[in-house]
């Protein structure tokens, strides 16, 4: 389940940077010390085999028993499963299924303390590779005045008018929001821990990637509830619950985390008042910076962290997307890696660029497309 905020608007942009030629999204050489490096962790990059050509070279089957025997809870349900696919995708499954042990031999893995229901989502994507479903080719949109509806074919999101884009949003979705079209924050929770254990990084970054979107687009953030889940299944170093605390700390929560009648993760807690008194460089790495010089006092304006104005002809950085500005000398001092004020508008972490720098973990030299 999701818990819902009030909306919160953004501030207005200030007047644009005098050299608008610049199209790089990229961070520019100078300040390269305060983008975060890519999160690499080369044993664990396995990509899916591309199905369009892959059935021409499955060769057998592995059988996966799921659940546990006689349990009313998670009861044991068997899938029969593309080997190769399995095992070009899971590292685990890998080990398991091209093993000389009982797993190898008789091309059987037991995963008793798994949830089938959960385990059926780690498929769809296995075999998808998204955890969206089709829209229906045609639907009926509503009109403002009751008028019956007529049918519609449904074309890209980005033709779409903002409501129609959340109605094309709830129905791909699927399951992966409730009868309101709130986030199931908890099976996406449940659905990125089973993936850590299998080893499956691109799921893993998909399932931040799908969380941050639900999260953006519904104004929502994860319940006490989903916080159980995520610090007591999920490890402690793991990019997911950078994700919540980051989620927590640059949306307007305080009055979600004092009234909610049920109880908050204590460590969720804890770690949420630690990012907040000491926030660290992350907030300048959210930005996307272009270098930017003030030409006249009319377009000066004030360091953003430290307050100074930057006078005209001297060169700072300015975000391409909030327009806020920073001094040379703040950016120094977040790239060695100082404490700084924490910036709770403009540009959010989980946005644009900075969801795969921040959060995904890629091999070395690899990134989202």
């Amino acid at each position: 389940m999701a818990a819902n905020l009030q909306p919160r608007g953004l501030p207005p942009l200030e007047q644009p940077s005098p050299d608008q030629s610049d199209s790089s999204t990229a961070t520019r050489g100078e300040t390269n010390e305060t983008v975060p490096r890519l999160r690499s962790r080369a044993r664990r990059s396995p990509s899916r085999l591309p199905l369009r050509t892959g059935f021409r070279n499955f060769s057998g089957v592995a059988t996966v028993l799921v659940g546990e025997p006689g349990s009313k809870a998670r009861p044991e349900t068997k899938y029969l499963i593309h080997k190769e696919l399995l095992t070009s995708a899971s590292p685990f499954f890998a080990a398991a299924l091209n093993s000389t042990f009982a797993e190898g031999m008789d091309q059987t893995v037991r995963l008793p303390e798994e949830k089938p229901e959960i385990f059926e989502w780690f498929l769809q994507w296995l075999y998808t590779g998204t955890l969206k479903t089709p829209a229906p080719r045609c639907n009926f949109i509503g009109t403002s005045n009751g008028a019956t509806s007529v049918p519609h074919v449904p074309v890209l999101p980005s033709m779409h008018t903002l409501s129609e884009l959340t109605d094309y949003d709830i129905r791909t979705d699927g399951d992966l929001r409730n009868s309101q079209g709130s986030p199931k924050y908890f099976l996406l929770l449940d659905l990125y821990a089973l993936s850590d254990r299998l080893l499956t990084t691109p799921l893993s970054n998909h399932i931040l990637s799908t969380i941050a979107r639900l999260s953006e687009s519904t104004n929502s953030v994860p319940t006490p509830s989903d916080t159980w889940i995520l610090y007591d299944s999920i490890p402690t170093s793991s990019a997911m619950r950078s994700l919540v605390l980051d989620l927590f700390a640059y949306k307007k929560t305080d009055r979600l985390l004092e009234s909610h009648k049920d109880d908050w993760h204590p460590k969720f807690l804890r770690e949420l008042c630690v990012k907040l008194k000491r926030p660290g460089p992350e907030a300048i790495e959210r930005h996307s910076l272009v270098a930017w010089r003030p030409t006249n006092w009319s377009t000066s304006k004030a360091c953003e962290l430290c307050k100074e104005v930057l006078q005209p002809g001297l060169s700072g950085d300015k975000c391409r997307a909030c327009e806020k500005v920073f001094c040379g000398a703040c950016l120094r001092q977040v790239g060695g890696k100082q404490p700084m004020p924490n910036d709770v508008s403009g540009c959010k972490p989980w946005t644009g660029r900075g969801m795969c720098l921040r959060y995904h973990e890629h091999a070395d030299g690899e990134a989202c497309d």
